[in-house]
């Protein structure tokens, strides 16, 4: 019965997609800065350095999401324009590095009930996503990931049970903060690179959390707590084969709005927790050749790391830039719903 009120909590399903969408920014660029090092066998490659205020630009030109669960298919398609990676904090032991950007696109999501399928499209623009990840300073790996996504969505649900029709036309202002937590730092790229060499991923613990607020969710709460509830009492009573469906949808609204509890969404209404795991990825990742490529901000010699060994899917690392130039292909080998990226290296400055 829980799974009915899919189609009401549309804009709690839409918001679950930029769960990936925020797992994109893994491969935040890097600044590069060597150290004294006396081997004879330091190289290119090696673990870089950030500095307080290092700054790198990108375009995302395109991004596809493509996540599928038995029962649940959810598609999202994108772009964020003039991407900011700042580097802000500098402790002991990690890195903070913030972003703020605009982004755009459409999402479609299907779901399975016990009356058919919910499909739910809609586009979002005038949306903005800021905030920041922790890097682990020694192997560079992700430890956590804070997103806020804010501004105006437009939906249309069909519903095998409900008529939406009452949805508003307009587009929906939303906020969503999202808190991505990693039990151990999940690196990408694993340094020092040399030629020829493959690595793995290892299978890592975390949890996402979070809150949902809207202005529509709000509205909602107040007339079914103030009316549809107390009304929908009076008549279970009378006609409890009747409105004892309609009752319990009724509930379960009050529970979760006006602030949507992400995790007990996710947990105790969604039936899909809060706490993860990814599969250990075998050694597919490898740098294999420097190549020269072209991006906004100019000609490279990069580091061309490829997902098993092909062009595929590609991670382009430059040393003297010191960061990420060029991210383009699919990942879902290594970064399971990311089926297309197409990412560039507009400008960048480090901080002397």
């Amino acid at each position: 019965m829980k799974i009915k009120i899919i189609g009401i909590l549309v804009c709690m399903m839409l918001l679950t997609t930029f769960l990936t969408t925020a797992q994109n920014v893994k491969n935040a660029p890097i600044n590069y800065e060597l150290e004294e090092n006396n081997s004879i066998f330091f190289n290119e490659g090696e673990v870089p350095v950030w500095k307080f205020g290092d700054k790198w630009i990108y375009i995302v030109n395109e991004f596809t999401i493509n996540f599928e669960k038995p029962n649940l298919s959810i598609y999202l398609n994108g772009k964020i324009e003039d991407l900011p990676l700042e580097v802000t904090d500098d402790t002991e032991d990690y890195y903070e590095v913030t972003f703020k950007a605009n982004i755009s696109g459409s999402f479609a999501i299907d779901m399975a009930i016990e009356q058919g399928i919910v499909n739910i499209t809609g586009k979002f623009d005038k949306t903005t996503i800021d905030g920041f990840i922790l890097y682990n300073k020694t192997d560079f790996g992700i430890k956590k990931i804070n997103v806020i996504i804010s501004g105006d969505f437009s939906v249309k649900v069909d519903h095998p049970f409900f008529d939406f029709s009452f949805l508003p036309k307009t587009q929906i202002s939303t906020t969503i903060e999202l808190e991505f937590n990693i039990e151990n730092p999940y690196p990408i790229i694993e340094f020092p690179l040399y030629d020829l060499k493959c690595w793995g991923l290892p299978a890592v613990n975390f949890t996402v959390d979070g809150t949902i607020e809207s202005p529509w969710l709000d509205f909602i709460d107040r007339l079914n707590s103030r009316i549809f509830n107390p009304l929908l009492s009076f008549l279970e009573k009378l006609f409890p084969a009747k409105f004892s469906d309609l009752k319990e949808i009724s509930d379960i609204l009050l529970d979760i709005l006006p602030v949507i509890d992400i995790c007990n969404l996710f947990g105790n209404y969604l039936g899909i927790g809060c706490e993860y795991k990814t599969l250990e990825i075998p050694p597919i990742i490898c740098y294999l050749s420097k190549d020269w490529v072209t991006v906004p901000a100019g000609t490279f010699e990069a580091n061309n790391i490829s997902i098993m060994g092909s062009n595929l899917a590609n991670i382009y690392y430059n040393d003297t830039v010191g960061n990420i130039i060029m991210v383009k292909g699919s990942f879902q080998d290594i970064l399971p719903s990311i089926s297309n990226i197409n990412a560039e290296l507009i400008s960048y400055t480090h901080n002397p």
